[in-house]
């Protein structure tokens, strides 16, 4: 690759990448894991919810996720859920610009030569 279309390469690549930092700084709070939304039976022989799917209690909402390779789940109110969803929805945009980041590194290594990564 000829000096001038390595440095014309490097300057693109350098573009895009300062466009992607530039999405990263716009995130706001993450969160991993995932908010549901359930219907649970209340353990009562005489309730209808225990033969009556459509009659179960709730919805109740729960934020799920990993905490020392167990599942952990915590009960949220609606405004909390709203906020832990938006969160979340930040943690999949930081994990695909991230994503980015690191092809575009590649893409720069090559112009530099450097082993295959």
């Amino acid at each position: 690759m000829s000096a001038a279309r390595r440095h014309s390469t490097l300057d693109r690549l350098s573009t895009e990448y300062a466009r992607v930092r530039a999405e990263l700084a716009q995130l706001g709070y993450i969160l991993q894991g995932s908010v549901n939304e359930r219907r649970i039976p209340c353990g009562k022989a005489l309730c209808a919810c225990t033969t009556d799917a459509q009659a179960r209690h709730g919805p109740y909402i729960q934020w799920s996720r990993k905490k020392e390779g167990k599942t952990v789940s915590t009960y949220l109110t609606p405004e909390q859920a709203a906020l832990c969803r938006q969160w979340i929805d930040n943690h999949r945009k930081l994990e695909a610009i991230i994503a980015r980041m690191r092809n575009l590194s590649r893409r720069v290594a090559r112009v530099y030569d450097l082993p295959k990564l």
